[in-house]
């Protein structure tokens, strides 16, 4: 299917699964796939993972499928100005590219009530098992594709799937993931993924909207040639940010206080290291940095790995799922109190609850690197001249 087919269907899918309601909800719009937009009085919740976008009284997880309802794009300068710097990962915050079109929603807000390790892993284990299958739940029949790496995405192996499974992973984790499957004695074929076609080059810049840095969004075409085979019935399972609220590196997701120039880091550099330690167990201790940590996983976790889920299930037509921001998981985290019960790895007690016994984890998790031909390609002049085949006007102002 060529660029032009691509926009076509597209076309045809937003005129012809618009769902009117009084109200609607990021659980309705992130459960199950078909509808692209809703038409709403009122929007409910304060999502702060899963995106989601208004233009008017509608509403989508792709600014796209807006820009072709309202058929044309303004664009917005604001965006278009932090957009230029070639080696941007991602863009953060509400504005997108069409200056009519905003993202919906905010940062969570901390709880500080589950203080034990061992009750956050058994609330978290029991959490996964819920929404995985409130996931199954509600698209019966579907393939459940599971996206292996490390920890995070591992434990899901552990779940109590009833719906047919795929397990994918890719290289460099490829081999680890299948010696993780036989150790620990699963059943699962490991399919490999591979990065090498870069035919769908042209839908990928628009999907994406500039919204992050394409280098980092790999495998789209095995992804999109899998769904397909599968009919489009098939929900991507990933194990997004698990690592951030169930190990201390949510210390450091905060970027304090190395987060560039300022009175902060200035007053870091009066006090010396053991200063700073004192300072950061402060912030610690009284829930600043927590606070701190739901900002930025708003700010950026959302901006980077929730948008790759709104990328890839626009360009595979299928659902996309992260195992840690159903609303169960999500009810649990927000009741941690990650300085009292994350002090160490958590994960392979959540690994040990679902499993039922002691876990075998890879001692490495490499990352793979950059998409050599996705590079320099995620700014504005390749997305304008991808947009051309939509037909649609483009206005600066």
């Amino acid at each position: 299917m060529n660029t032009s087919n691509f926009i076509r269907e597209l076309k045809t899918r937003v005129a012809e699964s618009i769902e009117t309601r009084e109200t609607v909800s990021e659980r309705e719009i992130w459960s199950k796939h078909g509808t692209m937009i809703w038409r709403a009085r009122r929007f409910t919740g304060t999502p702060n993972f899963y995106p989601i976008y208004r233009f008017g009284d509608h509403y989508a997880y792709s600014p796209l499928s807006l820009i072709l309802l309202k058929g044309e794009l303004r664009l917005n300068p604001g965006f278009v100005a932090k957009i230029s710097d070639p080696n941007r990962v991602f863009f953060s915050g509400k504005e997108t590219i069409d200056r009519d079109i905003e993202r919906v929603g905010g940062p969570s807000v901390p709880g500080f009530e589950i203080k034990d390790p061992g009750e956050y892993a058994r609330r978290m284990g029991e959490a996964m098992r819920a929404d995985a299958a409130a996931g199954e739940g509600a698209n019966p029949g579907y393939t459940n594709v599971l996206l292996c790496s490390g920890k995070d995405s591992l434990n899901m192996l552990f779940l109590p799937w009833k719906n047919p499974v795929v397990v994918l992973s890719a290289d460099p984790n490829f081999k680890l993931v299948k010696t993780f499957v036989e150790e620990n004695g699963l059943k699962f074929d490991v399919v490999r993924l591979r990065d090498d076609d870069d035919s769908l080059l042209e839908r990928e810049i628009l999907v994406n909207c500039c919204r992050s840095n394409l280098a980092h969004y790999r495998w789209g075409h095995d992804l999109w040639r899998l769904a397909g085979s599968l009919g489009g019935k098939v929900i991507f399972w990933k194990g997004q940010l698990g690592g951030t609220v169930m190990t201390p590196f949510w210390k450091g997701y905060t970027h304090l206080p190395h987060s560039g120039p300022g009175l902060l880091s200035t007053a870091f550099k009066s006090v010396g290291r053991h200063g700073e330690f004192r300072f950061n167990r402060l912030l610690e201790q009284s829930g600043l940095r927590q606070r701190m940590l739901f900002g930025n996983l708003w700010r950026r976790g959302a901006m980077w790995q929730g948008v790759h889920n709104s990328f890839i299930r626009q360009l595979t037509n299928s659902l996309v799922l992260s195992i840690y921001h159903g609303p169960a998981v999500q009810s649990v985290v927000s009741k941690v109190d990650l300085y009292r019960a994350v002090q160490q790895d958590v994960r392979p007690a959540v690994g040990s609850y679902l499993h039922g016994g002691p876990v075998r984890y890879p001692e490495k998790n490499p990352g793979p690197p950059p998409s050599e031909f996705r590079k320099g390609i995620s700014h504005l002049d390749p997305f304008l001249k991808a947009f051309e085949a939509t037909g649609l006007p483009v206005y600066d102002t």
